[in-house]
């Protein structure tokens, strides 16, 4: 059992290396502030995966849950916050093709608000400074999503909803920098095919 002197740690000042080994020897509070550092990341990531609030917070637990049951199987070769991007990324990938992607994708006005005005998701010679209903973007936005296959929307959300540079999301998707730098050119051309009606539509 582990001796008192842990009780005595300020867990947040702590980093994650270090708040990671003591998780593996059993120290639950540590993990705790894992947890806590790190639960908004990830949920946001599940929530730009799936869409909808209800299904990114099961996720995101189930997420953290998977990650507790694995920690002694994390060796520190990555950062702690890519391994768990990336259990969280496998999960929802499993939770889509459980759905046989035939799930109802519904972005909520925290989704729209935080990519609404995203310069590089929506960078192109679509983009149009006419405004329309918030309600009628989500929409729009969330059928063409849901008509990405999830290896691009993946590549979308790690890098414009978290912010990940390309070496950490190749570490994530465990593929090249060139592989994600191809995928995230794709994504962000087939999203702005897929808005192109919309835009069209918008103008006439």
């Amino acid at each position: 059992m582990l001796g008192g002197r842990f009780s005595v740690l300020d867990w947040s000042t702590c980093d994650d290396k270090l708040l990671v080994g003591y998780a593996q020897k059993g120290q639950t509070r540590a993990f705790s502030e894992l947890v806590r550092r790190h639960q908004v990341r990830i949920f946001h990531t599940a929530f730009g995966m799936v869409g909808n609030r209800e299904d990114a917070d099961d996720l995101a637990q189930i997420a953290f849950v998977k990650a507790f049951q694995s920690l002694d199987k994390f060796k520190g070769k990555s950062l702690f916050s890519t391994w768990l991007y990336r259990i969280s990324i496998n999960c929802c990938l499993d939770w889509i093709k459980s759905q046989q992607r035939k799930y109802d994708v519904k972005m909520d006005d925290e989704w729209w608000r935080r990519q609404a005005d995203d310069e590089a998701l929506f960078a192109g010679p679509e983009r149009t400074d006419y405004r329309v209903e918030q309600s009628e973007l989500r929409d729009v936005l969330a059928h063409a999503m849901a008509q990405m296959p999830p290896i691009f929307r993946s590549v979308l959300v790690l890098r414009e909803l978290n912010g990940l540079s390309y070496q950490e999301i190749a570490s994530v998707e465990g593929c090249s920098v060139g592989t994600v730098k191809s995928r995230l050119f794709r994504a962000r051309a087939q999203l702005r095919k897929l808005l192109r009606p919309f835009y069209k539509a918008l103008v006439a």
